[in-house]
């Protein structure tokens, strides 16, 4: 059976006047310079329509100690660009969450131009397999579920939910959902759409 693949997941929001050179940063140097790593198999950008903070970046990894390498960390915090150093610290809502898929397991993310809306959900623990399989049935229930993904934060109790949509989804019934997992409520609950220089679709 093939190891657990692994997630980074970043959210941030610059301020409204860094905005272009936010994304200049992340298109032509952080992005491209994160999927080179080995390790990491695929760089993502979302916009998020109903949430905060506004920008998602999703990078899946063969496994989590892609973020262990010496590679990583010669690019990563006190090693960043110039760049990146100038325009990190004046983000907010800046949260890094490295995980490992506990369901399905070994998925890899879908083409970006085959998903219309992604929600990325938020749970406290650790659910059991049932729970799981009852949040797949209840979101399958919302038109165009392409993949749900389930992952485990290391180093918190919690559990991420990604999943992809071929077309946009009302948001209260997203919300209704993916509201709970197993016993757990929801702590953070984003759609988003794939991210576009420009406004989102």
């Amino acid at each position: 059976m093939p190891d657990p693949k692994g997630l980074l997941l970043v959210t941030m929001e610059p301020p409204a006047s860094l905005e272009d050179e936010f994304n200049d940063w992340y298109d032509t140097e952080h992005a491209p310079q994160r999927r080179a790593l080995p390790g990491f198999e695929s760089a993502s950008r979302w916009v998020c329509l109903a949430g905060w903070p506004r920008w998602l970046a999703l990078y899946d990894m063969t496994s989590p100690a892609a973020v262990d390498t010496p590679e990583y960390r010669a690019v990563s915090g006190s090693n960043g660009t110039p760049w990146s150093r100038r325009v990190l610290p004046r983000t907010v809502g800046r949260e890094r969450v490295v995980a490992r898929q506990i369901a399905p397991g070994s998925a890899t993310a879908r083409p970006v131009a085959e998903v219309a809306r992604l929600v990325a959900a938020r749970y406290p623990g650790q659910p059991g397999p049932g729970a799981v399989a009852a949040l797949v049935e209840r979101a399958g229930t919302l038109p165009g579920l392409l993949q749900l993904r389930a992952f485990a934060t290391l180093g918190a109790d919690e559990t991420w939910v990604l999943a992809d949509y071929a077309r946009p989804l009302p948001q209260d019934r997203a919300v209704e959902a993916f509201a709970a997992l197993g016993e757990g409520g929801a702590t953070t609950l984003n759609l988003y759409a794939p991210y576009r220089r420009g406004p989102a679709a």
